[in-house]
């Protein structure tokens, strides 16, 4: 079986994001709504203090988008699976499936975000947390496994092939700062009155970057799942879509 490449990697990832723009888009949008809900009912000029301005416009969005971010990569696997192998299904029933990978995909969040504080090698530590664990969420969902399980697999399955992840995930990483500089590098060109007047439109579009990243990192896990499965266990892109049934 061919091994995991990166390149292949991104190839099908994209592929499945173009082939279904809509249904995963209206994912999105749904799922991010109540951020934008929140900032569209705030005047940046009619805050009291600056803690209000920045907690409000930045603070509780920033957790709410990161608690949203960890529903996305569940709920996008079952159709990415099956879409690799060629089959059309809906997203409703993608959800359905999906839903029993949401506490792996809290666990690994919280597991990520708790090594991070680690003074000196918090961030280096996370990127292996992040590779080990990478396929977590596609396994509970495609294999019916509970969170600890599911964590045990990914370890498995990545084993071996954790460059590649990194290099993956380093890839996405840029991405994300690059999606993120057209929209903050303008933004600070600006005088501090003219930031607060569009803060808020700033502020959703950060969130609409987030969610583009976070709904393209969901889809390129569940990808990752499957060559991985190819890779390292010999099992076809049709032998896996049946694992559902």
């Amino acid at each position: 079986m061919e091994q995991f490449k990166i390149s292949r990697a991104l190839s099908l990832s994209f592929k499945s994001w173009f082939r279904n723009f809509i249904p995963f888009t209206v994912l999105a949008v749904v799922l991010y709504s109540p951020v934008v809900v929140w900032l569209m009912r705030l005047d940046p000029l009619a805050e009291s203090s600056a803690d209000d301005l920045l907690n409000n416009f930045f603070t509780y969005p920033v957790y709410l988008t990161i608690a949203t971010s960890m529903l996305v990569p569940p709920l996008l696997t079952y159709k990415v699976i099956q879409e690799l192998n060629g089959t059309t299904v809906s997203m409703w029933t993608s959800i359905k499936f999906g839903l029993r990978g949401v506490i792996p995909a809290i666990i690994l969040a919280v597991l990520v975000n708790v090594v991070q504080l680690v003074p000196s090698v918090g961030g280096i530590l996370g990127s292996i947390v992040t590779c080990i664990y990478f396929v977590a969420t596609p396994a509970a969902v495609a294999e019916r496994l509970g969170p600890f399980a599911a964590l045990s697999r990914s370890a498995e399955l990545t084993n071996g092939r954790r460059w590649g992840i990194f290099g993956l995930t380093f890839l996405l990483g840029l991405m994300l700062i690059g999606m993120l500089l057209i929209w903050i590098v303008p933004l600070l060109q600006d005088d501090f009155e003219e930031i607060a007047r569009s803060l808020r439109s700033s502020v959703i579009a950060c969130t609409a970057v987030l969610g583009l990243f976070q709904m393209i990192n969901g889809i390129v896990e569940a990808v990752s799942y499957a060559l991985l499965r190819q890779d390292k266990d010999g099992v076809s892109h049709a032998d896996l879509a049946k694992i559902f049934e």
